[in-house]
């Protein structure tokens, strides 16, 4: 059984792409309750992956490769069902989704010519933050009851996100640099 042990991250990850479209259907059909649950347990995959792998050192490339792309689904297909909800403009989640695909191909850019970015505070302060205001628009959209001035906060909030979405490429696109002066 211990052999297996370092199996749990991937199986974490693995489970939090299986329940992206549970989370979409729940959303689609206005179970919101249910769709901040399965979001919620599957941005805390997230996190406990993240412990054990590097608590026990269980760091695999299938992990490297499936965990990033697992938060981009969950995130991306999250601003998505939010459009859909008109709980965001289409244009702001596009902006944020861009960020999620142009770090994805500089990552592979920078991977194809021998060179990791490994993943930074910045990068960390982004995802919660995401997953933050994700979960309070969600819990906000299973209440019943809605209140203008709360809208005009989440709205507010999705502007921030973008915001740090795209400090945090910035700071990566910088640490970069100063890794290749210090060459």
């Amino acid at each position: 059984m211990k052999k297996h042990l370092h199996h749990i991250p991937n199986v974490l990850t693995i489970l939090r792409i299986v329940l992206v479209p549970l989370f979409i259907i729940c959303g689609i059909q206005n179970r919101m309750v249910c769709a901040l649950a399965i979001f919620v347990i599957a941005a805390l995959t997230d996190t406990f992956d993240g412990i054990i792998a590097r608590k026990y050192n269980y760091i695999s490339n299938l992990g490297k490769l499936l965990d990033p792309l697992a938060d981009k689904l969950l995130v991306g297909f999250a601003l998505i069902l939010f459009i859909y909800l008109d709980v965001i403009a289409w244009w702001l989640a596009t902006i944020i989704i861009l960020r999620e695909i142009i770090m994805t191909l500089y990552r592979s850019y920078l991977k194809k010519n021998n060179i990791y970015l490994s993943a930074n505070i910045y990068g960390k302060i982004k995802t919660t933050i995401q997953m933050t205001v994700i979960i309070g628009a969600l819990l906000y959209e299973a209440i019943t009851y809605q209140n203008s001035i709360v809208t005009l906060i989440i709205k507010i909030l999705f502007y921030l996100t973008a915001f740090f979405s795209w400090l945090s490429f910035y700071m990566y696109i910088t640490q970069r640099q100063e890794n290749e002066d210090e060459l």
